[in-house]
C-alpha cells in the first residue's frame, strides 16, 4: 500500500513538506499545491524548485482548461527534473469552478476529452488524474470513467464525492469500487481515511486498494500514516513504502514540528500576520485531534503578535503534556 499526501491550496507547501518528512514521514509521494500560470509566478516557482523541496518523491499538480497552458507548465516542470505531472480534476472552489476550471471541466466532458488529447499525445512527462465524480450526480461517474479508459493515465486519484458535494456528505466507496472494476490503470482512494477505522471500512468494500491518499485527517492528526503503518495495515507483499521506519512520536515531536513551521513561514514571510495566519490556519486543523477547549483556541485566533501567539501555544502544550 502506497501513501500520498494531498495538495492542499496554502497548506502543504515546500515548508510545510519538509517538516513533515522531518518529523512524521510515512509518505511515498508528496503532491504539490496546484500551479495555474504559463509564466510560474513566485510562489508557485518556490514551491516547485528541486532545491526548495527535501522530500524524495513529489508531484506537482497543474490546474488549467487550456492545453497550451498545460503544455507550457509541463515543459518547465520537465527541464527542472520532474517524471510526473497531476491534472487537477477534482477542486470544488467557487473561483475555480466558475472558470471551468478543477471539478468544474467535468461539466463538459466533450471538451474534457479533447483537452486530454492534445496533453497526453504532446506532453514530454507522464501524466496522472485527480478527479472527482463528476458534479451532481453518481450517475456521471461511469461516464468519466468511459473517458479515462481511453487514455494512458498515470494514475488515477478518485476523491468519491461529486463536487456539489464539496467536502461534505460520506464519500462513495462503491463509486471507487467501480473504477476499480472498469480501469485498468492504477488507482488511489482520496476521501475521509482519517483514522483506522475509516481506513478499514475502506480496504473492506475495496480490498484491492493499492494506494490511498491523505488529505484533513492527516493535516489534522500528522501521526496518521504512521499510525496505520504500526497497526500492520498497510504490510503487504507489494509494499513500496519507504517511509516504513516509525520516526520518534508524541508531544516532543509536535513541539519540533510546531517550531520548525514557525520559524521557516518567519524566514519566508514578511511581518507577524502573515505567518500568524498560516499558523492560525493549521490550528484549525490540530484542534480537530487534540484536547484543546474552545477558549484556548479563541485566543489562538485573537493573537495578533508572534510573541503573543507563542507564549499562548507553549502554555496550551504544557497544560497538554
Amino acid at each position: 500500500m502506497k501513501i500520498y499526501l494531498a495538495p492542499m491550496e496554502g497548506i502543504t507547501t515546500y515548508i510545510y513538506r519538509n517538516a513533515y518528512q522531518k518529523y512524521y514521514g510515512g509518505i511515498d509521494i508528496y503532491y504539490t499545491p496546484f500551479v495555474a500560470n504559463r509564466k510560474l509566478k513566485s510562489r508557485e516557482l518556490a514551491d516547485v524548485l528541486p532545491d526548495n523541496n527535501k522530500v524524495l518523491s513529489i508531484v506537482p499538480q497543474i490546474l488549467t482548461n487550456q492545453t497550451d497552458v498545460f503544455l507550457e507548465i509541463t515543459s518547465q516542470l520537465y527541464d527542472m527534473g520532474y517524471n510526473e505531472v497531476n491534472l487537477n480534476l477534482g477542486c470544488p472552489s467557487g473561483t475555480v469552478v466558475a472558470k471551468h476550471r478543477g471539478a468544474g471541466f467535468l461539466n463538459d466532458q466533450r471538451e474534457l476529452e479533447k483537452f486530454l488529447d492534445i496533453i497526453y499525445e504532446k506532453s514530454p512527462l507522464p501524466i496522472s488524474i485527480k478527479t472527482r465524480l463528476g458534479i451532481d450526480s453518481l450517475y456521471e461517474w461511469e461516464d468519466l470513467l468511459v473517458m479515462y479508459k481511453k487514455f494512458p493515465i498515470k494514475e488515477l486519484i478518485v476523491h468519491a464525492r461529486t463536487l456539489n458535494q464539496g467536502y461534505n456528505g460520506t464519500p462513495s466507496l462503491d463509486a471507487f469500487h467501480m473504477a476499480q472494476d472498469i480501469l485498468s490503470c492504477p488507482l488511489c482512494y482520496n476521501g475521509d481515511i482519517i483514522d483506522i477505522t475509516s481506513y478499514k471500512k475502506l480496504i473492506a468494500i475495496c480490498p484491492d486498494t493499492k494506494a490511498v491518499m491523505l488529505g484533513r485527517g492527516a493535516i489534522a492528526n500528522p501521526m496518521l500514516p504512521q499510525i496505520l503503518i504500526a497497526d500492520n495495515l498497510l504490510h503487504d507483499n507489494n509494499n513500496t513504502n519507504t517511509n516504513l521506519t516509525a520516526k520518534t512520536t508524541g508531544s516532543d515531536t509536535f513541539i519540533s514540528f510546531h517550531d520548525e513551521l514557525l520559524e521557516r513561514y518567519r524566514e519566508y514571510m514578511s511581518g507577524d500576520q502573515p505567518v500568524l495566519y498560516k499558523m492560525k490556519e493549521l490550528w484549525t486543523f490540530w484542534s480537530q485531534n487534540m484536547n484543546i477547549d474552545k477558549k484556548a483556541l479563541k485566543k489562538i485566533k485573537k493573537a495578533q503578535s508572534l510573541n503573543v501567539y507563542q507564549h499562548i501555544v507553549n502554555e496550551l502544550i504544557l497544560s497538554n503534556s
